[in-house]
């Protein structure tokens, strides 16, 4: 079967959407790895961003039963 250009990149693209989502799914399947990415991405952020973040961190990790995240 003959594949033309656009086809071909349109799968290479695909696929590699596909291993993309299922590597950050993999890594949101942890709670702790979910409260780095939030404190990694604030870094940047300026003060109403950052406080914004932070109480809603605190109400996440507030519903962690089994996550050490809230220490």
């Amino acid at each position: 079967m003959y594949m033309n250009f656009a086809d071909r990149e349109m799968f290479a693209y695909n696929s590699y959407r596909e291993k993309q989502k299922a590597e950050i799914d993999r890594i949101n399947a942890h709670p702790e790895q979910r409260m780095k990415y939030c404190f990694s991405f604030m870094e940047g952020a300026d003060d109403q961003t950052r406080e914004k973040c932070y109480n809603l961190i605190a109400q996440y990790s507030a519903q962690l039963d089994s996550s050490e995240a809230h220490f």
